[in-house]
C-alpha cells in the first residue's frame, strides 16, 4: 500500500463527505426560515441525494473512460463552497441551487476516489475500502456536529465558515495525494481495445438493492429523527449528538465489517450482520433519554458492517468498470433512496414521524433476504482479483 497517498486521499474523502452532513441538522431551521413543511424537508433531502448520489454513475462512466486527477480536488472544493452557502441562501430557489451544486461536487469526487482507494493496495482490499469508507463516514458524522456548533454560536448567516477545511485539504491532495500512475495501469487493457469480462448483472442488481435499503434507513433516520427529537423537547446541539451516534455507528460498522470480510468471507459478513439491527432500532425508539444512544449506535454498526464487502464484491464482478461499480453501490443507491424522502416526509405528516421511523426499522431484514439470494455468487465474491494494479515502490 502507498500509505502516505492513501492517508491523504482518505483525509480528502473525510472532508468531502463532511458537507453531506450539513443539511439534516439544519432542516428544522431552514424549514422555519423558508416556510417549508415536512414534505418540503424531504424534497430538499431528495434534491441533495439526486445531485450527490444519482449522478455518480455518470461520473463513474466518465472516470472509467477518461481517468484524471482533477475529479477529486474539483469535487471537494465545489462541495465545500456551495454547502457552506446553505445558510446564506435568501430564498427557496437559491437554497435548492446551492444544495444541488454542492451535491454535484461530492458526486464528482466519489467514483474515481473509491477506485483509487482500492488501486493503492494490492492485498486486503476489504480492509482498504473499509478504512477509506470509514474516513468518509467520519466526515459525514462530524458534519452535523460542525455545522450545528457554527450555527449555534454565530447563526445561519455564518455557515460559510464550514468551507474552511477545503482550503487545507485541496492543496494537500494536489501535492501529496495519489498520482496518475495509481489509476492508469488499470485502464491499460481498455485503452488497447481488449474486451472487458462479462458482468453478472443480477448479482450487481441485488448488491445495489441492499445498498439502497441501507441508505434508505440511514437517510430516513438522519432526515426525520431531528423532528422527532424536537417534538420531545430536545435542543439543536443535543439532537446533533443523536445524529453523531448514528453516523459514528456507520463509521465503526464499515471499519469492523471490512476487516472481517477479509478474514471470514464477504458473504458471511454481509448476510449475518444486519439480522439484529431492526430489534435495536425498535429498542432505541422505546428507550427514553441518553440510554437510547446505545441501541441506535449498535444498530448502525450492524447494518453498515456489510457495506465494504458489497463494494469490493461489485468491483470484483465488474473488472475495468470499477468506477461504475463503486458509483452503483455508493452513489446510485444513495440517490435512489434519497428520491423517496419526499414521500417519507408526506407519510410523516399523515402518520407521524415516530411511525415512519418505526416502520423503517424493519427494513434491514429485507437486506438479509437479498443477501441470501446472492449466495450462489459467493465464489466470485471471495475470488482473488482477476487483475491487479501494479504500483511502483514508494
Amino acid at each position: 500500500m502507498r500509505r502516505r497517498q492513501f492517508l491523504v486521499h482518505s483525509l480528502t474523502h473525510l472532508v468531502n463527505d463532511l458537507y453531506t452532513g450539513f443539511l439534516p441538522p439544519l432542516l428544522p431551521l431552514l424549514c422555519a426560515r423558508h416556510g417549508l413543511s415536512l414534505t418540503g424537508a424531504g424534497i430538499l433531502v431528495s434534491i441533495q441525494t439526486l445531485a450527490a448520489s444519482l449522478s455518480q454513475p455518470l461520473w463513474g462512466m466518465a472516470s472509467d473512460k477518461h481517468p484524471a486527477r482533477w475529479y477529486a480536488p474539483v469535487g471537494v472544493f465545489t462541495a465545500g463552497l456551495f454547502f457552506g452557502m446553505i445558510g446564506l441562501a435568501p430564498g427557496i430557489a437559491s437554497l435548492v441551487a446551492v444544495i444541488f451544486l454542492g451535491g454535484l461536487g461530492t458526486a464528482c469526487f466519489h467514483p474515481m476516489g473509491t477506485h483509487l482507494a482500492t488501486a493503492l493496495t494490492s492485498r486486503r482490499k476489504g480492509l482498504a475500502i473499509a478504512l477509506y469508507i470509514t474516513a468518509g463516514a467520519s466526515g459525514y458524522a462530524l458534519g452535523p456536529v460542525l455545522i450545528s456548533q457554527i450555527v449555534g454560536i454565530w447563526g445561519l448567516g455564518f455557515t460559510l465558515l464550514g468551507a474552511l477545511p477545503v482550503l487545507v485539504v485541496v492543496p494537500l491532495w494536489m501535492f501529496l495525494g495519489p498520482k496518475s500512475d495509481a489509476y492508469s495501469g488499470n485502464h491499460h487493457a481498455l485503452r488497447n481495445g481488449e474486451p472487458r469480462p462479462p458482468v453478472a448483472w443480477k448479482a450487481i442488481a441485488l448488491l445495489t438493492a441492499t445498498s439502497t435499503i441501507r441508505a434508505f434507513v440511514l437517510l430516513t433516520f438522519l432526515s426525520f429523527l431531528p423532528f422527532h427529537l424536537e417534538k420531545l423537547g430536545i435542543g439543536l446541539q443535543t439532537r446533533a449528538i443523536y445524529l453523531f451516534a448514528l453516523q459514528f455507528g456507520d463509521v465503526l460498522g464499515n471499519l469492523i465489517g471490512g476487516g472481517l470480510s477479509d478474514r471470514l468471507g464477504r458473504w458471511r459478513v454481509m448476510f449475518w450482520t444486519p439480522i439484529l439491527a431492526p430489534l435495536l432500532f425498535l429498542a432505541f425508539l422505546k428507550t427514553p433519554g441518553f440510554w437510547a444512544l446505545l441501541p441506535l449506535f449498535i444498530a448502525a454498526i450492524l447494518i453498515f458492517a456489510s457495506a465494504p464487502g458489497g463494494i469490493v464484491s461489485a468491483q470484483k464482478m465488474m473488472v475495468r468498470r470499477e468506477g461504475l461499480a463503486s458509483a452503483l453501490q455508493i452513489g446510485f443507491a444513495w440517490g435512489l433512496a434519497g428520491l423517496f424522502m419526499g414521500l417519507v416526509g408526506r407519510a410523516a405528516e399523515l402518520f407521524t414521524v415516530y411511525r415512519v421511523l418505526y416502520l423503517a426499522a424493519f427494513l434491514p431484514w429485507l437486506m438479509v433476504v437479498f443477501f441470501w439470494c446472492l449466495k450462489p455468487y459467493r465464489p466470485q465474491f471471495e475470488a482473488e482479483p482477476r487483475e491487479e494494479v501494479i504500483l511502483p515502490p514508494l
